[in-house]
């Protein structure tokens, strides 16, 4: 158990982190890409209700 604790200290300290700016930058790119995906996934939703709603109503 202790070897694996060692090995993971060692391990933890060869982590390259990345600098402040370039993970505000990963991070506004990332919350960019949700927001983007949610706003079409919404619209396609308001499509595909009034589609199915433009069904009904011709059935």
């Amino acid at each position: 158990m202790g070897e694996f604790f060692r090995d993971f200290v060692a391990e933890s300290k060869r982590i390259i982190w990345p600098s402040k700016e370039e993970l505000f930058s990963k991070t506004g790119a990332v919350v960019s890409m949700c927001v983007l995906v949610a706003i079409i996934l919404v619209i396609m939703d308001l499509v595909f209700n009034q589609g199915i709603s433009l069904i009904h109503q011709l059935i």
